[in-house]
């Protein structure tokens, strides 16, 4: 079965003030730590859609194939994503500004739906899904109807799709950065992190 990664990191940062996920996080940029986490041999194609040169150079540097557009809604995105993931039988569509989402899950969630293949993988925090979502390719033509800020979620709205949550080995996994007291409150975390080892 071949899988696909989509990481959404197009995102101008309006209310951060600055392009999010070039910020520095435990001495390297936001949008290092996903690339940095993702299970790449699990996945046949990797793309990330970017809206600027500076997520483009990260991308490169880390030898990862960018989509590169002047910037738009999310639902502009996850098409453009979609778009690129043809002949694949799963994708798992990554937010480019979730630090924390631990490679281990994202392992967990590629199991899960190689042994469900029909299901939509979501990652959670107890009854609380979030970002990750690895969804079957049945549902990619789907996502060509989406407008404005609708997520990937939004085109299985009055179907019966079996959905399995993943649970996260700690909640800050979930967390992403959209102001600059969220960054502060992931540093914060990594430093935690980095106090509780032996």
């Amino acid at each position: 079965m071949k899988l696909g990664c989509v990481v959404l990191a197009a995102g101008q940062g309006r209310r951060f003030g600055d392009n999010k996920l070039l910020q520095m996080l435990a001495g390297q940029p936001v949008l290092g730590h996903v690339l940095s986490a993702l299970p790449r041999e699990r996945f046949e194609r990797i793309a990330v859609v970017a809206s600027t040169q500076g997520v483009e150079t990260l991308c490169s540097q880390q030898g990862l194939a960018c989509l590169r557009y002047p910037g738009g809604p999310q639902s502009e995105s996850i098409r453009r994503g979609a778009a690129a993931m043809e002949g694949m039988d799963g994708c798992l569509f990554v937010m480019g500004d979730q630090p924390l989402c631990a490679r281990e899950s994202m392992e967990n969630m590629v199991d899960a739906f190689l042994a469900h293949p029909e299901a939509v993988i979501r990652l959670a925090w107890g009854e609380t899904p979030c970002s990750p979502v690895l969804f079957p390719q049945k549902y990619f033509q789907k996502f060509q109807s989406l407008t404005g800020e609708q997520g990937g979620m939004s085109v299985l709205k009055g179907l019966d799709v079996p959905i399995r949550l993943i649970q996260a080995k700690e909640e800050a996994e979930l967390w992403d950065v959209d102001t600059r007291a969220e960054l502060e409150k992931l540093e914060a975390q990594l430093v935690k992190r980095r106090l509780a080892q032996p």
